[in-house]
């Protein structure tokens, strides 16, 4: 017994994980963009390839990306910037290695990797060659990092879009575990994306939508009702209205939380301000995930050592939030549990 009463177990548990808990914790990751993921040094090489210059939406400062965008709009310029440099399935598999690497040494077990196939496939790379080098680029992390692969559409490029990417999840040769929504909400009616969720549950597939980052948090709302989504990607307006707050949490929501990305778009002046804190006290089933990771100047490692500062997080709050990512990972109920045991 401790001098105040309490035993071993509960001593860890009232104690702030330290640093080092958080570096060799295994870790799970349910919202990470691969359009997002092309590094500084990348960048720079394959615009150095193709005699082109770094578009001004990735203008580099001290060699990263700048910091603060002025709204989601001016961060899709950046994301598109990004993407349009990734030409050839040369380069996908270039940026997909370095994803690998990057989750090996954070000591990410399991990762699910939203792509957004239809836009590389639209750009000239054939879907045979986009899906072989995504696999063999994902391979560099071996069986230290297993991936699975969630390919969204773009919600405002319309419903269209939704179907080419549905034929191109079913000629894939890819651990594809889950269908995503993403886009900026509101502008096209949601009713019109409803065969999503028939669609996954036909190629027994997972739903994911992006809901309550920009929208208002009726689009949560809509996202559970209409769409059958399995887990809201962000979902942070809940914080603006107590009705759905407390159907998160009574239903057991997986949100998937991405402090710095909100911060960085302007959504919140500061980690102290951003609604991770409230989402644990108020038991929503959150994970944390670092979305965009080089273009927000973060990494999953990061975003835990922010919400165990602000949260005031144990280690076994810590061990907690990566459970809660690996039973919410779009994955049979035997590989969960595997994941789980991993972690604990």
């Amino acid at each position: 017994m401790t001098s105040g009463g309490l035993d071993d177990r509960e001593t860890r548990r009232a104690v702030t994980a330290s640093d080092a808990e958080i570096v060799e914790l295994a870790k799970v990751e349910l919202h990470v963009h691969f359009g997002g993921n092309v590094e500084e040094g990348l960048a720079v090489e394959l615009a150095r390839r193709d005699g082109l210059e770094l578009p001004a939406a990735l203008s580099l400062v001290d060699g990263r990306y700048r910091r603060g965008y002025r709204g989601f709009g001016d961060f899709l310029a950046a994301l598109i910037a990004v993407n349009d440099l990734v030409r050839t399935a040369d380069d996908v598999e270039a940026a997909a290695a370095a994803i690998a690497r990057r989750q090996v040494e954070q000591n990410v077990v399991y990762t699910e990797l939203i792509v957004t196939a239809l836009s590389h496939v639209q750009s000239g790379i054939a879907a045979r060659d986009f899906w072989s080098a995504l696999r063999s680029g994902l391979s560099e992390g071996g069986a230290a990092a297993r991936f699975g692969i969630i390919v969204d559409a773009i919600r405002n490029d319309g419903p269209g879009d939704l179907v080419e990417t549905l034929r191109l999840i079913d000629d894939a040769d890819a651990p594809i575990v889950g269908v995503g929504l993403t886009g900026v909400e509101d502008t096209w009616p949601i009713e019109d994306f409803a065969f999503i969720r028939r669609a996954a549950d036909d190629r027994g597939l997972g739903v994911e939508v992006h809901a309550g980052e920009m929208g208002p948090p009726s689009s949560i709302t809509a996202s559970l009702d209409i769409l059958g989504a399995d887990r809201i990607g962000h979902g942070v307006a809940a914080i603006y209205d107590e009705t759905v707050l407390a159907r998160l949490v009574r239903d057991r929501v997986p949100v998937e939380v991405c402090p710095t990305s909100n911060l960085e778009i302007g959504l919140f002046e500061s980690i102290e301000t951003h609604p991770v804190r409230r989402f644990w006290a108020a038991g929503v089933n959150m994970t944390v995930s670092s979305d965009d990771p080089p273009l927000m100047g973060t990494t999953l490692t990061d975003e835990l050592r922010k919400v165990t500062r602000i949260a005031g997080l144990s280690r076994d709050d810590l061990v907690e939030l990566q459970r809660r990512a690996a039973l919410a990972a779009f994955l049979p109920a035997t590989e969960r549990a595997a994941l789980v045991r991993r972690i604990e």
